[in-house]
């Protein structure tokens, strides 16, 4: 076989390498797609319930400084009150696959497999302890609610013979332990979005200035949770100040996941060299020996030619 015959057969093997090279990246992005639509149906749906919830039961029926007024709209409005305890359940469950599949992505686009595990990590802690929360708003509902099953036997034990009705002051403080626990967990949730911002802002999966409204997101989150948990006489007085970065933030992300591929990583380099990383590193050294021209053999003079004569 003559030295253009290998080389025509080695350019035919680097142009496979590289096509296959090409539906790879073409399927991880479809991947990618779908995860992210995914993604951001589910934080559509998760933003709705949530809106819903602080809403409809913890500005409409919860009167903090009036118990029985607390009970008394509670006890009226007890489909309401259920209805956000259903929500409450959707949003932990959403809430946890969207940690999950953000996570997935983030893999997919070649971020460090650890970060993205000690992100969901956060998220998964954070839906555990709002799922166990909800059991106190459950609690408060069945001594409330008069057409529960046991509601004679919860009005004979906790209503009859107490003024005030100690049914009343038991289901107070479920509600007021249930809005601690929800401090508590929002404490995980800004820990959990300060690290994927940071993620974001450094290997660029999402637009970075996503990434810096996450960080300021996630440090508002902390700073009210921690105001309402450890500062004396905190009424939130800069609540909304706090926590208009997050609700930026959810908008923001869920319109882009519905719309948007995520971007292959950056700076990997920082933790470490991936596979994937050297797999794209062939594909463009591929690239590049099949676009540049191939140097020709040069012609070789055969041995016997005869010799000039020298001149004297």
């Amino acid at each position: 076989m003559s030295s253009s015959d290998n080389q025509f057969v080695q350019m035919s093997d680097e142009e496979l390498q590289y096509e296959e090279e090409c539906q790879k990246l073409e399927k991880r992005g479809k991947r990618l797609r779908r995860a992210a639509l995914s993604t951001g149906i589910l934080t559509v749906i998760s933003i709705i319930c949530t809106i819903y919830t602080t809403i409809a039961v913890r500005w409409v029926l919860i009167e903090w400084q009036q118990p029985e007024k607390t009970a008394y709209e509670i006890t009226e409005a007890m489909f309401m009150f259920k209805l956000g305890i259903f929500f409450d359940l959707v949003v932990c469950v959403t809430d946890i696959v969207i940690g999950v599949t953000l996570g997935l992505i983030m893999v997919g686009a070649g971020v460090n497999p650890a970060t993205a595990v000690t992100i969901v990590t956060f998220k998964v802690v954070q839906q555990a302890i709002s799922a166990a929360n909800v059991i106190f708003l459950v609690a408060a509902g069945v001594l409330l609610d008069e057409q529960n099953a046991i509601y004679d036997v919860v009005q004979k034990y906790f209503y009859s013979d107490n003024m005030p009705p100690i049914g009343t002051q038991i289901s107070y403080m479920f509600l007021l332990v249930n809005q601690y626990g929800h401090y508590i967990q929002q404490i995980f949730g800004g820990v959990y979005m300060f690290l994927l911002g940071f993620t974001i802002c450094l290997w660029g999966v999402f637009p970075r200035y996503m990434g810096y409204c996450m960080c300021l997101a996630g440090c508002g989150y902390v700073i009210n949770s921690g105001l309402f948990l450890f500062w004396p006489g905190y009424d939130g007085i800069v609540t909304w100040l706090l926590l208009l970065p997050a609700l930026v933030t959810h908008f923001w992300l869920a319109g882009w996941l519905l719309v948007n591929t995520p971007h292959p990583s950056k700076n990997r380099d920082l933790w470490g060299s991936s596979s994937s990383r050297k797999r794209e590193e062939t594909a463009q050294e591929m690239v590049m020996a099949y676009e540049q021209p191939q140097p020709q053999d040069p012609v070789l003079k055969p041995t016997n030619a005869p010799r000039t004569p020298q001149q004297p």
